[in-house]
C-alpha cells in the first residue's frame, strides 16, 4: 500500500481531516471524489460533504449522486482521494458491493499513492470485512454474535469499527476478531481520527484501539476464546503497527 487511508470515528470531523487529505492527495487542486451512498438522501450528503471539503481548500471535489457503478469507477479511476461521508455502511454495500470494479477503483487510489478514507460507517467500510451493527445485545462472545461483511478492503488486513468507546464496541470487534482472527481489529472513537499510512497506524484528537489475536482462537460450543489477545489503547500521537 503505498498511499494512506484515513478512519475517522464519527461525531464532529475536525477539519485537519479534508487538510490532511489533500495534503497527501496532492494539494488544494488534487480530484477528491465524495461517495455519499452511505446516506439515504445522497446527493444531500454528497452536497454537504463537497462544502465542507471546499471549506477546507479542496478545489477539485465533485460528489456525484448517481447509482450507476461505471460511472462511479470512471471517476474514481482518475481521483487522488475518496472520501465516504457516515450513514448506513451496508447500505453502500446493497447499492454498490456488486461492482467488483468500482471497489478495486477506490483500492486503486491507495495503491498508486492517494488516499481513500471515510467517517463512521465511511470508516468501516475501509477495511477487509465491517461490521453490520447487528451485534448481539448481550454482548456476548460466541460465534455469530458480531456479524460482518465484506468491505471495500483499502485496509484488506482489518476490520474497522467506530463511535467505539462511546458506544461500547469492544465486545463486538472482539467477536468479529476470534472469528477472523488473521484481521487487525481497528476501533476509532468518536471525534477521533487515525492515519494509516506504510504499515503504522497514528492515532488523532481522541483514543484508537488496535487488536490483535495472537493465539488460535478456541471454541467450547457456541462460546469463543483466546488465551492471548494483544489490546493496545492508543493516544493522540501515539503510533501501532497494523
Amino acid at each position: 500500500m503505498s498511499g494512506a487511508v484515513i478512519l475517522a470515528g464519527g461525531g464532529s470531523t475536525p477539519p485537519e481531516v479534508p487538510q490532511t487529505m489533500l495534503r497527501l492527495a496532492g494539494g488544494a487542486n488534487a480530484r477528491i471524489v465524495i461517495l455519499a451512498h452511505t446516506q439515504q438522501d445522497v446527493a444531500r450528503g454528497g452536497r454537504r460533504s463537497a462544502e465542507f471539503f471546499a471549506e477546507n481548500g479542496a478545489q477539485n471535489v465533485v460528489a456525484p449522486d448517481t447509482l450507476d457503478a461505471g460511472e462511479l469507477s470512471a471517476l474514481v479511476q482518475s481521483a487522488r482521494g475518496v472520501w465516504i461521508p457516515g450513514g448506513d455502511q451496508n447500505r453502500f454495500m446493497e447499492r454498490l458491493g456488486g461492482s467488483a470494479e468500482l471497489l478495486q477503483a477506490i483500492r486503486g487510489v491507495v495503491a498508486r499513492g492517494g488516499v481513500a478514507g471515510g467517517t463512521s460507517a465511511g470508516a468501516s467500510l475501509m477495511g477487509a470485512r465491517m461490521p453490520t451493527g447487528d451485534h448481539s445485545p448481550d454482548g456476548d462472545l460466541k460465534v455469530g454474535a458480531s456479524p460482518t461483511a465484506p468491505a471495500i478492503g483499502a485496509l484488506p488486513n482489518a476490520i474497522v469499527d467506530q463511535h467505539f468507546l462511546k458506544r461500547q464496541r469492544l465486545p463486538r470487534l472482539l467477536c468479529a476478531l476470534l472469528e477472523h482472527p488473521r484481521l487487525v481489529g481497528i476501533g476509532v472513537d468518536e471525534d477521533a481520527w487515525a492515519l494509516v499510512q506504510k504499515g503504522k497506524l497514528t492515532a488523532y484528537r481522541a483514543q484508537v484501539v488496535v487488536a490483535r489475536v495472537r493465539q488460535k482462537p478456541r471454541q467450547h460450543e457456541r462460546m469463543l476464546g483466546s488465551r492471548d489477545i494483544r489490546l493496545q489503547l492508543l493516544l493522540p500521537n501515539e503510533v501501532a503497527q497494523v
